[in-house]
């Protein structure tokens, strides 16, 4: 197990807050596209991010996937309704709103086509996702949710993969898009998951209108890293690799470098839960294009720029992986 080594002082991790911030940074919409993948892979290699969700219609090099794999980031299912992945349940938002709403979603169909796109996902990947979020929210809306609670605990109840994780959409800031996205199933979907013990995310962050400037970004990440709660016996640190375990009750020091890393603790608290914050980055790229397209791009100029790293710094987080707690 590695680490990059860093040369912070003494004086600076002394004075180093034990109440950090425990924050999940995940991309959504891996496999979407080719400036997708490379804006996850830059930005782990960054030590910005820990995880990222893939979408089963998508696509994703070999190579991309082995330099994942190095960077220890957490892979999910990104499960799709309404994007890429070819069904004969495919819609728009609103459609597949409606059709869940007034039950008219066959639970079967909608069984069919979650177990396709975990069948592909552990085809690419060679192993079961770490966790559970949906494009658009889908996985939380009726008859969706249960058919996925379902077929998750049918397929994995034997425990030969490691447990699965879920996303929940319980709103970080009090803004109408989050409320509108936790009315759409996030309280019914948090209860499923309880039930079922299922390890969640907190609270969740990232939600705004895919307008906003590079300023504009910034003023919304203070909000949501300000907002977000503080765990007690937690130093805060940007990404890391792992590394070799010291001796109980140590800190590892280390020093500068990019990412900044500072001194991290050996072992999270158990009782922790991070709150999550999802961004859609793009790398600039002229040979594909969705709606968003340059609002991805303005999201990866931002996620890449040392006042990201300020204000990571700024509200003592620490960036966390679903898979390390």
């Amino acid at each position: 197990m590695m680490i990059a080594k860093n040369n912070f002082s003494q004086s600076n991790t002394s004075q180093t807050s034990h109440n950090a911030r425990a924050i999940i940074i995940n991309v959504d919409d891996l496999g979407l596209s080719g400036a997708v993948n490379d804006a996850v892979i830059g930005l782990a290699e960054r030590g910005r991010i820990g995880a990222s969700s893939y979408m089963a219609g998508g696509a994703i090099t070999d190579g991309d996937i082995r330099k994942l794999a190095e960077l220890n980031v957490d892979i999910g299912l990104h499960l799709d309704l309404t994007g890429v992945f070819p069904s004969a349940l495919h819609g728009s938002l609103n459609s597949v709103i409606v059709a869940s709403y007034l039950r008219r979603l066959n639970a079967k169909q909608v069984t069919e086509v979650i177990k396709q796109q975990l069948d592909g996902f552990e085809d690419r990947f060679g192993r079961a996702p770490i966790f559970i979020d949906g494009h658009q929210h889908i996985h939380q809306f009726p008859i969706i949710r249960q058919s996925l609670i379902n077929e998750l605990n049918t397929r994995y109840s034997d425990g030969s993969q490691n447990s699965i994780s879920a996303r929940i959409t319980t709103p970080l800031v009090n803004d109408f898009k989050s409320w509108v996205i936790y009315a759409l199933g996030g309280r019914a979907w948090r209860t499923l998951c309880k039930k079922n013990h299922i390890a969640t995310n907190d609270q969740f962050g990232g939600v705004y209108g895919f307008d906003a400037n590079v300023q504009q970004l910034a003023v919304l990440w203070e909000n949501w890293l300000k907002n977000a709660p503080r765990t007690q016996y937690l130093a805060p640190a940007l990404h890391t690799q792992l590394f070799a375990i010291e001796s109980l009750g140590t800190y590892a020091q280390y020093g500068s470098t990019i990412p900044a890393i500072h001194s991290v603790p050996n072992a999270l608290p158990n009782n922790l839960t991070p709150t999550l914050i999802m961004c859609h980055p793009a790398v600039p790229a002229n040979n594909w294009q969705d709606e968003i397209k340059t609002a991805r791009e303005r999201e990866h100029e931002w996620l890449m720029s040392h006042q990201f790293e300020q204000l990571l710094q700024q509200y003592d987080v620490r960036l966390v992986r679903w898979s390390e707690y």
